[in-house]
């Protein structure tokens, strides 16, 4: 299974989500999910914003990040991506089957992702803490969208 978080600029939200994500499948030995992220209006190889960095390494967490642009191949390599925005969302939706295109809302109920680019750290923290408290109901969907790929993988070979 591979989850993509996707923001603007993927300097800020998104490798701040996948950086929550990735603590909790570490923190349970679970290699079963890769998670990555990347951004709508960015090019390759911007850092992490200074307190992403800070905040991500507050967390334990530790990896190397630069910026990259959704492609095509991503999309096509991903199983579930993920956006900060439903207008992230909506712009992707003309590239993406909409069964693995889901904004943070839509699993939430909660809202948007608000951008903290330019913002001071507590703002980045606030994003931190929206992010966690959101993972329960991310996991769930994963583990739902697993269960069904697992079946119809299952399926496909039993038809052959």
């Amino acid at each position: 299974m591979k989850v993509l978080f996707v923001c603007t600029g993927n300097t800020c939200r998104s490798p701040m989500a996948q950086a929550v994500l990735q603590k909790r499948l570490d923190d349970r030995d679970d290699t079963s999910t890769q998670v990555d992220s990347a951004g709508i209006f960015c090019g390759y190889g911007q850092p992490m914003s200074v307190n992403t960095a800070k905040i991500i390494e507050d967390m334990g967490v530790f990896f190397t990040h630069s910026s990259q642009p959704v492609t095509p191949k991503l999309i096509e390599e991903t199983d579930l991506i993920i956006t900060m925005t439903r207008e992230h969302k909506n712009i992707l939706s003309a590239f993406v089957p909409p069964q693995k295109l889901y904004c943070i809302d839509d699993i939430t109920h909660e809202g948007d992702i608000s951008d903290p680019y330019g913002k001071d750290y507590d703002a980045y923290q606030a994003v931190r803490v929206q992010l966690e408290n959101s993972m329960d109901k991310i996991e769930e969907l994963i583990r739902s969208i697993s269960a069904a790929n697992t079946s119809e993988n299952a399926a496909e070979k039993h038809d052959e």
